[in-house]
């Protein structure tokens, strides 16, 4: 499932959508799990994105942000990214089982099968994605966002990857706050989220 994001992250401008034609080779066995997590990323992304409550607080959030004055850049995509990371940490404070099990099973992945499936799709980069997926995995980082700090600072480090630049102190600050006041109402939602993903 984390495919999409995991390619568009660890190389330059390399993206798959649903529309992408993906060849995974003569042998779909041995593909059948990448095969079943992509189609499940694009499903849940288009649920996700659709889901009511969503788009409300991400206008909400939006609104916040440009009414703080601040001068903090693309509030909309801020807040679409702030919403994201604030499940991500309530996910993983919630059940750190879950996120062993997904680095379990990305570890299981072998380098050759990888390979295989880059060349045959003709994606570019392969020697330095893997190197980012094995760091990633080795480094665990999704556990680094349970703590609210790391999840500014993740916010962060997307908005200077796309060019908005980086958030100076009062920023930090506010946002920080702006995240405490929001992850009782992600908690309260996660169940709902679960539900509508099934």
């Amino acid at each position: 499932m984390l495919f999409p994001d995991l390619l568009r992250i660890f190389t330059k401008e390399q993206r798959i959508s649903e529309k992408s034609n993906i060849d995974f080779g003569y042998n779909q066995k041995d593909y059948k799990n990448l095969i079943h997590g992509i189609q499940n990323h694009f499903r849940g992304d288009e649920i996700f994105h659709n889901w009511d409550w969503f788009k409300e607080k991400n206008h909400e959030l939006a609104i916040t942000i440009r009414e703080s004055k601040l001068g903090i850049k693309r509030d909309w995509f801020l807040a679409h990214i702030f919403i994201e990371l604030t499940i991500d940490h309530v996910l993983v404070n919630e059940n750190k089982t879950m996120v062993k099990e997904l680095y379990a099973d990305l570890m299981a992945c072998d380098k050759l099968g990888w390979e295989l499936f880059f060349n045959k799709n003709k994606f570019g980069e392969f020697e330095m994605w893997y190197e980012s997926f094995d760091r990633f995995n080795k480094n665990q980082y999704i556990f680094t966002y349970k703590d609210t700090d790391n999840i500014i600072y993740a916010l962060n480090r997307i908005c200077q990857s796309i060019g908005i630049g980086k958030f100076d102190d009062n920023q930090n600050q506010f946002l920080l706050v702006l995240l405490n006041d929001f992850i009782p109402q992600v908690k309260l939602k996660i169940n709902e989220l679960r539900k509508i993903l099934e």
